[in-house]
């Protein structure tokens, strides 16, 4: 399960706090929070303080798009792990 809390932080900067697990099912909630905000101008500031347990797709779905707009921040070592991986097999 997992929960997204959005908050505007000023008018060009959304942070998504993510809480428990990023799966396949649940990332399309993810990616439905994005088109939200996603091509636009605004930065956004994916919060993973709260992310628990991350797949390996989730992952490299995350790190194609990681990028000039998008910022992953607070991950624990397993997930930075994992987004490191990912980006080096690419």
């Amino acid at each position: 399960m997992l929960r997204i809390t959005e908050n505007l932080e000023n008018g060009d900067v959304i942070r998504l706090r993510l809480d428990g697990s990023l799966t396949t099912d649940s990332y399309a909630e993810l990616d439905k929070a994005f088109s939200r905000y996603h091509p636009g101008k605004q930065m956004i500031i994916l919060d993973m303080a709260g992310v628990s347990f991350m797949n390996d797709e989730s992952a490299d779905k995350l790190a194609t798009i990681q990028g000039e707009n998008l910022r992953i921040i607070n991950c624990s070592p397993f997930i930075t792990a994992l987004l490191n991986t990912v980006e080096r097999t690419d």
